[in-house]
């Protein structure tokens, strides 16, 4: 089963990616809109797939488009502040969550997909999961909840892309919508000076650290989509909460070694988060199957 392998690794790149982005927003770049900015603005790169098959659908595929795209952005802001505020294994863990319950609920009232008896349990399974994660950290119920909402939005609307185009097209113009939401950010003389601020006062090496970092993140979504094509989808998408564990464990292995790492080792508090990983883990195995 090689598909299972990649997702593995997928995650676990990802989860480094989180790790790496808690280092950064604790000092280098140190807040979370210019950071979201920059991740966006990376996004540019989708341009090179416009030879492949990129095509204008119409003004109403657009729309929906940049509103996906935007709501990502929104997504981005929130994670980020979520991960600055609070142990990356909490942060992560929440927004991740929340984002698959809203994706679900989103997906019901939008797409009218069906909800069965065993999508409730796991759901409630979810629940109990980030509720004894959050006991373990600082609250950031609000920035997981905005940040859960904005993805749920974003992926039901880029799953309505896909059902009335194609994938490349979906995947085109909603990066499109992220870069363009990033962009109308700078209207915001504050937010201008900020996101340019943050640029000229971060050190040569984080900048690259960043890149690499986003390079990093690129990889582990193909590895993921291709784990996806090739085998079974419930399965992968039920393995998120091995990335959970990933991070978990990295954040321990580096706690106090890298700058802004500060897992808390407290029996009490790893027993929460080990508990709640495992019931998360139950839902997403569970609501995928």
């Amino acid at each position: 089963m090689p598909w299972f392998y990649l997702a593995i690794v997928a995650y676990a790149l990802n989860a480094v990616v989180f790790v790496v982005d808690k280092y950064l927003l604790s000092a280098p770049i140190p807040k979370p809109v210019p950071y979201a900015f920059w991740v966006s603005l990376l996004s540019l790169a989708v341009v090179v797939v416009i030879p492949f098959g990129v095509s204008w659908v119409n003004f109403n595929y657009f729309l929906v488009s940049f509103a996906s795209g935007a709501a990502f952005f929104v997504f981005l802001v929130f994670l980020y502040k979520a991960v600055k505020k609070t142990d990356v294994s909490v942060a992560s863990t929440k927004v991740g969550v929340m984002g698959v319950i809203f994706t679900f609920v989103l997906s019901l009232l939008i797409l009218k997909d069906y909800f069965s008896g065993q999508d409730v349990i796991a759901l409630g399974l979810l629940v109990v999961g980030i509720l004894l994660v959050g006991k373990a950290g600082k609250g950031v119920w609000w920035e997981a909840l905005i940040a859960g909402v904005a993805f749920g939005v974003s992926t039901v609307l880029l799953k309505l892309t896909f059902n009335y185009s194609t994938f490349l097209n979906g995947f085109f113009w909603t990066r499109i919508g992220l870069v363009s939401a990033a962009l109308l950010i700078l209207v915001y003389p504050p937010t201008f000076k900020e996101v340019f601020a943050s640029l000229k006062n971060s050190p040569h090496h984080s900048r690259f650290i960043f890149v690499g970092n986003k390079i990093l993140a690129g990889i582990g979504f193909a590895l993921l989509y291709v784990a996806i094509k090739l085998g079974n989808v419930a399965i992968v998408n039920a393995l998120l909460s091995a990335q959970f564990v990933f991070i978990f464990i990295l954040a321990l292995i580096f706690r106090n070694k890298i700058s802004g790492i500060a897992e808390s080792v407290k029996r009490a508090v790893i027993t929460k988060k080990l508990a709640g990983i495992a019931f998360v883990g139950a839902g997403l195995l569970m609501l995928f199957k």
